[in-house]
């Protein structure tokens, strides 16, 4: 008689990170179903979250006019505060990518949540200039970049083929405040003050630091950060995804969209009240323009989650759709049409925002997602602060209209450069190595044991 003994996966216990089918046929990982469960409560706080911090960067020119008519300073040197809120919001990434390798992202998201409270209490205490420049510009811009990146991170350890329907739906929170949270504010002024409104915008940040605690990230993200903490100074910054064109044509071309996305915010307004409009309905270009980003973050996201076949050809179709959408406005005096085109480009702007991440994870891979992330927000920082001076330099040339038809021709190189790195042969950059991000199973042992037979055969 002979026997065979095999370790059983019940006597090597659960395998982290171990990836396989559960019953529905969804991806699970670390035994974190994928494509919802608590998946759906992180998208509930972010979508929350994303409101407050639109609508925080919305009502900037609000505070910018009433800080100016508080100080002696004009608003060229007040204007810097929401500069340095927008731009950092973007550009401290590559730096709060360094810092999730080694602190978790839900922390991350707490502390941007406490800076951004932070500020604005401290900026109800002074009337310094350069120390608003810190409470209402430095430490909000970070913050805020602590909690949308970190969000990324967390959200995609609940979702799969889905994430662009959650991300769309995350930030489908940033039309709503963009429309919401700037009328709001300035009831709040003129109900209670400048240093009152600062305090209780200061307090509805402090809702930020719950919404953020509820982000927990799944269980296989956090046994990766607790062994990527000793990684070395060279694992920092995976410097090879340099190497793949399509990765650098892609980058590039969100960085000169952001230029060309800066630039109606500032000229719709102008463009209406030139016409005859007045100031109250030509500020409803601005939003229409966040409605339309709200519904397309959410339809397209749907869409490319439900169609993923024709997600880059749909991509590239709302890409066309940016480019024209403006053109029209440069040669019509209808309220009716300039309310139609900021609505498009509102929707297409959303849209291509929103798909960021998920094509990068095409191009380089969901392990380089948070280095491909932070070199592309450091670009869409740079984008938004240049997007203005440029489109003014040539403005002064040509005169206001040129502002569309300058947003026109940028966007149609952005078209040009995403086309081509999306069809053209990808070369994905190896992923880093990182010496045993997951402990080693050992492989089970197969005994085979054959015994003599001493006894009678049985009958």
């Amino acid at each position: 008689m002979s026997w065979v003994h095999r370790t059983s996966i019940k006597e090597i216990g659960p395998l982290p990170g171990f990836i396989r089918l559960s019953k529905r046929g969804a991806m699970t990982s670390g035994g974190v179903p994928l494509e919802g469960g608590y998946g759906w409560v992180v998208v509930s706080v972010l979508f929350l979250q994303y409101i407050i911090m639109a609508g925080i960067q919305g009502s900037v020119g609000i505070i910018h006019t009433e800080l100016v008519s508080e100080t002696s300073y004009s608003l060229s040197v007040i204007g810097w505060i929401g500069s340095l809120m927008i731009g950092l919001c973007t550009m401290s990434s590559p730096f709060i990518s360094i810092l999730t390798k080694f602190i978790p992202c839900r922390i991350l998201a707490i502390t941007g949540s406490l800076l951004m409270s932070l500020g604005f209490l401290c900026a109800a205490f002074t009337s310094s200039v350069p120390v608003l420049f810190l409470c209402l510009g430095i430490l909000p811009g970070i913050g805020m970049n602590l909690i949308s990146f970190s969000s990324i991170m967390i959200l995609r350890g609940y979702f799969l083929k889905i994430l662009p329907l959650a991300y769309g739906m995350c930030l489908a929170g940033v039309g709503v405040g963009m429309v919401s949270f700037p009328p709001f504010y300035v009831y709040l002024h003129v109900t209670f003050g400048l240093q009152g409104s600062f305090l209780i915008v200061s307090a509805i940040c402090m809702n930020s630091v719950v919404f953020s605690g509820l982000t927990i990230p799944t269980r296989t993200q956090s046994q990766k950060k607790s062994m990527e903490k000793g990684l070395s100074l060279g694992d920092l910054f995976d410097f090879s995804l340099f190497k793949s064109y399509t990765f650098v044509m892609f980058v590039t071309g969100h960085l000169i969209f952001n230029i060309a996305y800066a630039v109606p915010f500032t000229y719709l307004p102008i463009k209406g009240e030139e016409t005859g409009f007045s100031e109250q309905s030509s500020a409803l270009f601005i939003t229409v323009l966040g409605a339309g980003s709200s519904v397309g973050r959410i339809l397209f996201g749907w869409m490319s989650g439900k169609f993923p076949l024709i997600r880059k050809k749909a991509f590239l179709v709302v890409m066309v759709l940016s480019t024209l959408s403006l053109l029209p406005v440069s040669f019509t005096s209808s309220y009716s049409l300039i309310m139609v085109c900021s609505t498009i480009f509102g929707a297409c702007a959303g849209i291509i925002h929103t798909e960021i991440p998920s094509f990068l994870i095409g191009l380089i891979g969901i392990d380089n997602l948070p280095n491909g992330l932070s070199v592309a927000y450091l670009q869409q920082g740079i984008g938004s602060l240049v997007g203005i001076p440029i489109a003014e330099a040539v403005c002064r040339r040509v005169g206001d209209n040129a502002a569309f038809g300058f947003t026109t021709v940028v966007c149609a190189l952005v078209l040009v450069l995403f086309t081509l790195s999306l069809y053209l042969p990808e070369r994905k950059p190896q992923t880093p190595k990182v010496p045993h991000i997951l402990p080693e199973v050992p492989k089970p042992e197969v005994f085979v044991v054959t015994m003599a037979e001493t006894g009678p055969t049985a009958a």
